[in-house]
């Protein structure tokens, strides 16, 4: 019931049934408002001055439906979305739901050059147990590369122009922590794949698989572990483009610029992403000595590690033909730092300092 979303406070007492071998529930219930409009703003180390206006219905009309239709955007980045979901789809225990977006993003500083997005999307959940979840998915969209800059790399300029995109995809999660915002305790498992190619354009097999582990070694301090890992091909003969392959920085290792490690052309100094990655992060987050605990700020300590490489095929054969200059490794990049983390109420803020233990040469910190 708490998990629904719907109610501040629920209550559970017990009294004797009808027979020695049966018992009364009764659940006392107290409401709490499930529509709300947010505004937000802020910095983003990685893109700059942020801001979002959004509107999101948790209990539309009383069906137990969500609506939520959002913009946000950046220096970097414009994005509108509309997302509504059927909790009980067809009067069963499935979850529907359907997508629309728009994204725009410059890329500019990183790779020499902007990308616009477009599309829609149907999803369907399904419950393979109490803590376990199947996600299913397809998207149509239309993906457009243009205003590449004269100095982007030769890969880059291949893409410009406009593609279709059709891809069917899966999640397999299964979730036990006690708090889904700030857990406190148990383990978030996740195996996702997308597969692009099923008509359109553009063919490509993506898999990411992420764990999270949350620990109380005492009751206010928790130790948090985290591991992320993933791979792109490509299928049916046709070229991984550059928005398909992974591009890592400090939202992977802090102490990162945006696109900070990973392949580069060292002629261009430009991002050319990567086909692998993995990633991992320790922290230990703990409350501050002498702050009230209402405040709701607290502290944290942590060190990342990560690594991007493997560049495309398309790439390869470019840096033979002496077209890109490939700066590619597997050297794992690595940081330690500390956090401040404030449940404020316009919603969780963080500020991470971070210092860089091992990079590359030709990375951006």
């Amino acid at each position: 019931l708490q998990g629904l979303g719907y109610f501040k406070g629920v209550e559970v007492t017990a009294e004797p049934g009808s027979a020695q071998d049966r018992v009364v529930l009764n659940v006392t219930l107290i409401e709490e408002s499930t529509g709300e409009i947010s505004f937000g703003g802020g910095y983003s180390t990685s893109e700059g001055v942020i801001a979002d206006i959004t509107f999101k219905e948790r209990n539309l009309m009383g069906r137990g439906q969500f609506l939520q239709m959002k913009v946000s955007g950046s220096l970097e980045r414009l994005q509108f979305d509309i997302n509504f979901t059927e909790p009980r789809f067809l009067d069963t225990n499935l979850a529907a739901g359907i997508d629309a977006f728009h994204k725009e993003t410059d890329y500019s500083q990183s790779s020499g050059f902007k990308s616009r997005k477009t599309g829609a999307g149907l999803r369907l959940g399904i419950p393979l147990g109490e803590q376990t979840w199947l996600s299913t998915r397809y998207v149509l969209s239309r993906e457009e590369v243009y205003e590449v800059e004269d100095d982007a790399s030769s890969f880059v300029k291949e893409q410009e122009g406009v593609e279709l995109v059709s891809t069917v995809g899966w999640t397999l999660s299964y979730d036990t922590r006690n708090i889904k915002t700030t857990p406190t305790r148990g383990i978030y498992l996740e195996l996702a794949q997308d597969v692009a190619g099923l008509g359109g354009d553009v063919h490509y097999v993506r898999t990411v698989a992420e764990a999270r582990g949350y620990y109380p070694i005492t009751e206010k301090v928790t130790f948090v572990a985290r591991a992320i890992a993933g791979n792109v091909m490509d299928w049916g003969g046709v070229d991984l483009r550059a928005s398909d392959l992974f591009y890592k920085g400090g939202e992977s290792v802090r102490g990162f610029d945006n696109s900070g490690f990973g392949p580069r052309d060292s002629q261009t100094g430009a991002a050319l992403g990567g086909t692998m990655f993995a990633a991992a992060t320790a922290e230990v987050r703990f409350p501050i000595p002498l702050v009230p605990e209402e405040l709701g700020v607290s502290g944290a300590v942590f060190a990342d590690a990560g690594t991007l490489f493997e560049v495309s095929d398309r790439i390869a054969e470019l840096g033979k033909t002496g077209s890109l200059t490939v700066q590619d490794d597997t050297l794992i990049r690595s940081s330690v730092g500390g956090s401040l983390i404030w449940n404020s109420p316009m919603g969780p803020l963080r500020a991470d300092l971070a210092y860089v233990l091992s990079s590359a040469v030709y990375d951006d910190e």
